[in-house]
């Protein structure tokens, strides 16, 4: 069983959803065609994954809800499926020094729902000061593209790395 939820569109392509607490959700899909790894007939197809809590009148966390778990994954595959093209990235903010916590989060939800329609690499990157953020890529393996597309995404991470 999952949430209710609402394709909103606009320039992030957004999802919303409300749990049972009244927490509202909102999922963007932004287009990120400023990585340029790729060809420009790809790159108009690569969008941000962005989960983010837009209300939350309790003022804490939100607390553990399998049912957030599974609408995110439904959202995650309607957008994907809506064109065989769509590659999805999901950077892992570290602004707070939780990055792994979130990079084993999304790990989880995508070995707990996926169902071989798509195919996923997890990099490091670095930039230009240094710091690492963990990305994660996502596309469906009927890409018609899907050996140019991993090949760039490889090669972005052997050029960005020095260490790993």
């Amino acid at each position: 069983m999952q949430y209710n939820y609402f394709f909103l569109g606009g320039k992030n392509n957004s999802y919303v959803f409300a749990t049972r607490l009244e927490i509202i959700y909102e999922i963007k899909f932004k287009p990120s065609s400023y990585i340029n790894i790729f060809d420009r007939k790809i790159s108009e197809y690569i969008f941000e994954f962005v989960i983010e809590v837009s209300e939350n009148e309790t003022g804490k966390n939100p607390p553990f809800d399998i049912k957030v778990s599974r609408t995110i994954a439904e959202i995650f595959k309607d957008f994907l499926l809506k064109h065989d093209n769509n590659i999805a990235l999901y950077i892992c903010d570290s602004s707070d020094g939780k990055q792994e916590l979130r990079k084993r989060k999304f790990d989880e939800w995508y070995e707990k729902y996926q169902d071989n329609t798509f195919a996923k690499m997890n990099e490091k990157l670095k930039d230009s000061d240094g710091n690492f953020y963990l990305i994660s890529m996502i596309l469906q393996y009927k890409n018609p593209r899907r050996v140019q597309i991993i090949d760039a995404f490889l090669k972005l991470a052997d050029d960005n790395n020095t260490e790993k």
